[in-house]
């Protein structure tokens, strides 16, 4: 990458993300009519993001290149419950993922793995038999 391409991006990216602070420079080299070939050797960029760009440029859309997507996880059920297991494991620590397994089956009524326990009790910095 161009010394000076690296250091723009490093002051756009206090602003911007990397990837907003790519994006604009992408943009600005295509609005002043570099080629795809030439922005691709100096940033880097995929053949099919700069024609995505290309044709926001085209199109004056460029809006739509900021737009993130929203993290649509589907949450789990146990997700409402977390208070009610938290008071219960911090009072009395389950010894076993087998009996966590359990507890939460009687707090919840909702039956799972042991890997899904234990991936459970790792996201919440919940500890087993402490």
């Amino acid at each position: 990458m161009n010394e000076k391409v690296c250091i723009l991006l490093k002051y756009l990216s206090r602003y911007f993300s990397m990837r907003g602070a790519k994006t604009i420079i992408v943009l600005v080299l295509m609005a002043v009519g570099m080629k795809n070939a030439e922005i691709r050797n100096a940033l880097g960029t995929s053949w099919d993001s700069l024609a995505k760009y290309r044709q926001a440029l085209e199109d004056e859309d460029i809006d739509s290149l900021f737009h993130m997507p929203t993290n649509n996880r589907k949450k789990s059920e146990m997700e409402q419950f977390n208070k009610q297991i938290d008071v219960s494991f911090n009072a009395n620590p389950p010894k076993t993922l087998r009996e966590a397994r359990e507890r939460i089956k009687d707090i919840t009524g909702l039956e799972r793995s042991i890997t899904r326990v234990r991936k459970y009790l790792v996201k919440r910095g919940l500890k087993i038999g402490q």
